[in-house]
């Protein structure tokens, strides 16, 4: 039980959205704290190289300055332009305290107008200061010479660059300071905590609500389908919310239902089934003790009745094997070109032998003789069955109609009775074994009750199309469509 439970899809999706919004708080931990220095150091470089090149761009004339005082004051940097000589041109924020250009001297700043000369391009240099001389210097023009404890690393860029106008050449200096940032991850640290507290908290309370409702419903269905499983038949899924989950509850509401129509049906099937075979066996021991007990009994007729009642035994038991084989897909079909129209012919002669003392009158009326691709054994199977249902169901004038026409390329037949007909709302079932339950099971004159789920199977089994068409009181149309090899 402990590791059912701990495999149960409501506590996998708990744990799957707290480990979600665990790793989300840590992302932002890692990106705001441990890496906030490393990419606050690198835009504010690109910042100032940026700035430093669109300064070089824009001194043309001492009237620039004013634009270049501009960039400073937005960018936070310390601008000097000097002459070869070491004559001050221009100036920006000197009096800023982090401004690292004042406290180098005339060498270092001559080494960088050579190195600049001799790459040709702009160059940059880091400095290092200790945060105590920087803030030292700072509060001693502000008269505060209070300093801190301990001193803090401070990162200051340079960028140099030697620029030729006329005769003479000058270099810029633009600084900036890049570091600390130990305030702001300070700041961002404290408010990251409270954050977290609030985030985990109600990331545990989302991860509780959605992993309920997102399980409740999945483990009703699970108990509902244990009944199902069970035998219980009757249970309902009726589950709404996620789609996902309303289809998989209508799709085992469809299949319980489904199942319950099965276990129903197989309860009448074997009763039918049962009743068929016990009225002829009946029949047969009955008469068989009668010629055996009674004397003058053993007679031509009684015989002919126990020949009847075990040819109708006979042919119940081939009509199982063959729907159960057909509906197994243990038949296979033997192609061959089967003259259709011949074969209606054939079964109507038989039938007009067998019936000719019944007063039955077929009419088969064609257009033309035609040849279909089929088994012309399970062919003639299926308009056997037809045919034998239509004179079971004949009505009073006991006349059948057969019509073979041709349409777009197929050769449709159908098979007409003038009978009771059937009701619209039961016609999809006329197919199903034992659709005569519907009607109460009446052994007689009424076959098997199998063979329209035979001729069903065997059309299948062709490809062909096939359907029935009827009016309470006016009689029943079977129709089934053959693509025609040859008129």
């Amino acid at each position: 039980m402990k590791q059912r439970s701990n495999n149960s899809i409501k506590t996998k999706l708990f744990f799957a959205f707290l480990f979600f919004a665990v790793m989300m708080v840590s992302l932002l931990w890692l990106f705001q704290v441990q890496f906030l220095d490393k990419f606050y150091r690198t835009i504010k470089t690109n910042a100032v190289k940026t700035a430093a090149n669109t300064i070089n761009t824009s001194i043309k004339t001492e009237s620039d300055f004013h634009e270049i005082d501009e960039i400073a004051k937005k960018n936070e940097l310390c601008v000097v332009i000097r002459n070869q000589n070491g004559q001050e041109l221009y100036t920006s924020n000197r009096r800023d305290p982090k401004c690292m250009i004042d406290k180098m001297n005339q060498e270092e700043i001559n080494a960088l107008y050579d190195q600049a000369i001799e790459e040709g391009k702009t160059i940059s240099r880091l400095i290092t200061t200790n945060e105590n001389q920087l803030r030292w210097e700072e509060d001693f023009l502000n008269k505060d010479i209070d300093m801190p404890d301990q001193p803090k690393r401070i990162q200051n860029i340079t960028y140099a660059s030697v620029l030729k106008q006329d005769d003479d050449s000058f270099i810029v200096l633009v600084n900036a300071q890049i570091t600390p940032v130990d305030a702001t991850v300070e700041t961002i640290r404290t408010q990251l905590m409270i954050i977290t507290v609030l985030l985990m908290m109600a990331a545990m309370l989302l991860a509780y609500v959605l992993s309920k409702k997102i399980a409740k419903p999945i483990i009703r269905i699970n108990e509902s389908a244990k009944q199902l499983a069970n035998g219980n038949y009757d249970v309902c899924f009726q589950e709404n919310g996620y789609l996902e989950i309303k289809e998989l509850s209508d799709t085992l509401h469809y299949a319980a239902s489904e199942l319950n129509k099965t276990a129903a049906y197989q309860k009448e099937l074997i009763a039918n089934i049962s009743h068929d075979l016990r009225t002829p066996l009946t029949m047969i021991a009955g008469y068989g003790e009668m010629m055996r007990d009674i004397p003058g009994e053993n007679t031509s007729k009684n015989v002919q009745v126990i020949v009847d009642e075990t040819k109708r035994l006979s042919q119940l038991v081939n009509d199982l094997l063959d729907l159960s084989k057909l509906q197994a897909g243990m038949q296979e079909i033997k192609w061959t070109s089967c003259p259709l129209s011949e074969m209606i012919r054939a079964l109507i002669h038989r039938y007009q032998k067998m019936l000719e003392m019944k007063e039955y009158q077929f009419v088969f009326a064609s257009e033309d003789s035609y040849i279909v691709k089929g088994d012309e054994v399970k062919l003639n199977q299926v308009l056997y069955n037809l045919i034998n249902n239509a004179i079971h169901y004949c009505g009073e004038d006991k006349k059948i109609i057969i019509r073979q026409t041709e349409v777009n390329g197929n050769v449709r037949i159908e098979i007409q009775d003038h009978g009771q007909g059937i009701a619209k709302e039961e016609l999809p079932y006329v197919w199903d074994r034992y659709y005569k339950t519907k009607q109460h099971h009446v052994r007689a004159h009424v076959g098997t009750g199998l063979g329209l789920s035979i001729v069903k199977s065997i059309l299948e089994l062709h490809h062909a199309h096939y359907g029935v068409e009827s009016t309470i009181g006016e009689g029943t149309t079977f129709w089934l469509e053959l693509p025609i090899e040859k008129a």
